[in-house]
């Protein structure tokens, strides 16, 4: 029995100089790359944060040049909208200084229209009171 404790402890000791080489060969590797993927993660985390950084600064930037040119833009934007409304106003004014000029010859025609109303008032005001009258004195001779 003692044999076999001495064989098995002798295979052992082979095997573990076989296998205990390769396999903390392999530990090592893998605790190399964990390594190595630390630090390009934090590499990464830097050039992020660099990044950000950067894009802040840059929106900054874009808001200053937006503070600068944007007043301007939104100045030549309004300043051609008053154009375009002065343009239908000074066409408006015209009109209505044509219109005035011609008010004469309009007022002639509203007062000539109002004269043929008041006529046919007139003339309806007539025909009603003599049908009127007629419906009444056939009510007396019938």
């Amino acid at each position: 029995m003692t044999h076999d404790w001495q064989l098995i402890g002798t295979l052992l000791g082979a095997a573990a100089a076989i296998i205990g080489v390769p396999l903390s060969a392999m530990v090592l590797y893998l605790k190399a790359i964990r390594e190595d993927q630390r630090a390009f993660q934090t590499q990464m985390l830097q050039r992020a944060s660099n990044i950000e950084a950067d894009c802040d600064r840059m929106d900054r930037e874009l808001d200053r040049v937006r503070a600068r040119y944007t007043t301007r833009d939104d100045w030549m934007r309004e300043s051609m909208v008053v154009r375009s409304q002065l343009a239908r106003l000074t066409e408006l004014m015209a009109r209505l200084q044509a219109e005035l000029e011609s008010s004469r010859g309009l007022a002639t025609q509203f007062v000539r229209a109002t004269h043929a109303i008041i006529e046919l008032a007139d003339r309806l005001g007539r025909r009603l009171s003599e049908s009127g009258s007629a419906c009444g004195r056939a009510d007396l001779t019938g």
